[in-house]
């Protein structure tokens, strides 16, 4: 939910550029706001300032997976570049405090789900299992997005782990159970309180709406920023409303197929070159990067993917649960809306495979300029 009131959105002082999350978003980052809130006595300022400092925490904190996914596919050496990559990234310093969401929660989250698959093809322990599932269902009520990459993860794992001989069932089955069991009470929830069976969240159909629409309309077309939609989803009810805009959206994009995929070609650039935090849809407006920020994202995008094909070829299936990450979570925003922030998830799986590009690079210099070489070389 992009409008802020006065509030929830500081107009002065180091807090300005700050997003807090709305109600009706992410569970978890509605609980972890609340005791923020609760904490600062209703002062905006102090609010905000406790968000941020959750999310530099955040930030921190995924140092410890991005090591281990490195260290265990690449080895030690990438492993640690990584980490001091992630501590110096513009984007691990910058989001955390432009962004008091839930990008970077989410980014440690989804790391450690992958670290956690790395490490389950040779565990039989119930209680690393047991972890896995609630992970998961963590990750789920942080961002659902996540969820999306849920089959291709757990069915890489399956696969690993029956080529190694274990062929038992009841691991996968206490992750499935756990699961939905953790996602359960908020479901039901939105049954009563929303009018219908979602998951999560019921706003897929209005982020579709938002990003495929009639240009002519104004783009203040958030119920949190129009007062006109506000009154529809009031009446009309949250699930209703957004089951109304999806059959909108598809419709657009049918009668327009061309520009449909003009425009999602347009968010598939953006999303890896970014010219400005959201450039699309002028209802979620963010900072706007500089020529030197834009050329840094698209030179760090081409390292990740060129360290993404180089690991490919030379350790396919090892690779592949961090491949997957970046080529798959960020297809729903392809469709919708996109921006810098809705990819920071997947940014440690990028500086990952940007080291193993850099340290590649470096090993073919370096023996180049080997001794033995570079006396051969004077002999000639």
């Amino acid at each position: 939910m992009r409008g802020l009131s006065q509030r929830e959105r500081v107009s002065s002082g180091p807090f300005r550029d700050t997003k807090p999350p709305q109600p009706g978003s992410r569970p978890f980052i509605l609980i972890l706001w609340a005791i923020c809130i609760k904490l600062s006595r209703l002062n905006p300022n102090i609010e905000i300032l406790l968000g941020q400092i959750l999310n530099c925490l955040f930030s921190a904190a995924t140092c410890w997976p991005i090591y281990g996914i490195g260290k265990k596919l690449f080895g030690a050496e990438t492993g640690l570049s990584s980490t001091w990559l992630w501590t110096i990234l513009p984007q691990a310093i910058l989001i955390p405090l432009l962004w008091t969401w839930d990008q970077s929660l989410a980014a440690l989250v989804l790391a450690l789900i992958v670290y956690a698959t790395l490490e389950l093809r040779e565990s039989e322990a119930p209680l690393a299992w047991t972890g896995y599932g609630l992970l998961w269902a963590l990750g789920a009520l942080v961002n659902p997005t996540l969820c999306g990459l849920l089959p291709f993860l757990f069915g890489w794992l399956i696969l690993e782990r029956r080529r190694s001989g274990r062929v038992s069932l009841a691991p996968y089955a206490r992750v499935l159970v756990l699961f939905v069991l953790a996602i359960l009470p908020w479901t039901i929830r939105n049954y009563y309180s929303v009018g219908g069976w979602f998951f999560v969240k019921s706003n897929f159909g209005l982020e579709l709406w938002l990003g495929n629409h009639d240009p002519s309309i104004t783009a203040e077309l958030h119920p949190m920023s129009s007062f006109p939609e506000r009154i529809g989803l009031i009446l009309e009810g949250e699930a209703n409303y957004n089951t109304g805009k999806q059959r909108r959206a598809l419709a657009f994009i049918e009668a327009h197929p061309g520009v449909f995929l003009t425009n999602t070609a347009s968010r598939i650039r953006q999303t890896w070159t970014p010219v400005s935090d959201n450039e699309i849809n002028g209802w979620a407006p963010g900072p706007r990067l500089g020529r030197g920020a834009v050329w840094f994202c698209a030179a760090f995008s081409i390292a990740s993917f060129a360290g993404l094909v180089l690991a490919s070829r030379e350790r396919w299936m090892d690779s592949l649960p961090l491949a997957m990450c970046m080529i798959l979570y960020p297809v729903p925003y392809y469709i919708t809306h996109t921006g810098l922030r809705y990819r920071h998830p997947i940014e440690p799986f990028m500086a990952i495979f940007a080291t193993y590009a850099l340290c590649r690079l470096w090993s073919a210099f370096a023996g180049n300029l080997a001794p033995e070489n570079v006396r051969r070389a004077e002999s000639l």
